[in-house]
């Protein structure tokens, strides 16, 4: 078969696996037969908090880099910042990543706690997507034009940030997990 690799900017070496004829003998089952689907879903909970925490980092430095660049491009004699359209900006560039990372910290407690985390897995991760991907587009603005070069950090950062919506189970995905989770309070 033909093998694709998918690279998530060298950090996360990606293959698809095809197994055809495949018999596992008896003894070398783990867990119930079809029984899978639940055990791999399972590890969600586990590893959706560490995606959330990685977005986490991208928009933490998303905000970083544009507070420093609007404290050194001055525009009409001052500092951009001073500029309500630009400290609305970074306001709303620092809530977003503050929230996602009490979202992400509640998941991670709820684990470590013994206690199951799937809803709020989903919330940190969907959230921490959320605020990688907005951070990075915000901070290309706060940028201007220096913010598509290159030579600039952000560029990059705006790239790298679509994957969080991708991988660990799309945002859509992350929707139905919240919104089945919510719901199991009402049924």
């Amino acid at each position: 078969k033909q093998w694709y690799q998918r690279r998530v900017r060298g950090a996360s070496d990606t293959r698809g696996v095809t197994f055809d004829d495949v018999v596992v003998p008896s003894e070398n089952v783990v867990g119930e037969p079809g029984g899978g689907f639940k055990v791999a879903m399972r590890c969600f909970d586990k590893t959706r908090p560490t995606v959330g925490a990685m977005s986490l980092g991208l928009a933490r430095r998303a905000l970083d880099e544009a507070s420093k660049y609007s404290i050194e491009r001055k525009t009409m004699g001052k500092p951009i910042f001073m500029h309500q359209a630009v400290s609305f900006m970074l306001a709303d560039m620092a809530m977003r990543y503050e929230l996602a990372k009490l979202a992400v910290w509640r998941s991670c407690t709820d684990y470590d706690e013994g206690r199951r985390n799937t809803y709020y897995a989903s919330i940190g991760k969907l959230y921490g997507a959320i605020a990688a991907n907005k951070n990075a587009s915000d901070a290309v603005q706060v940028f201007g034009g220096n913010g598509y070069n290159k030579d600039y950090p952000v560029e990059k950062l705006m790239r790298d940030a679509k994957i969080f919506q991708i991988y660990e189970g799309t945002d859509q995905i992350q929707k139905l997990i919240i919104a089945r989770e919510h719901m199991t309070r009402f049924l």
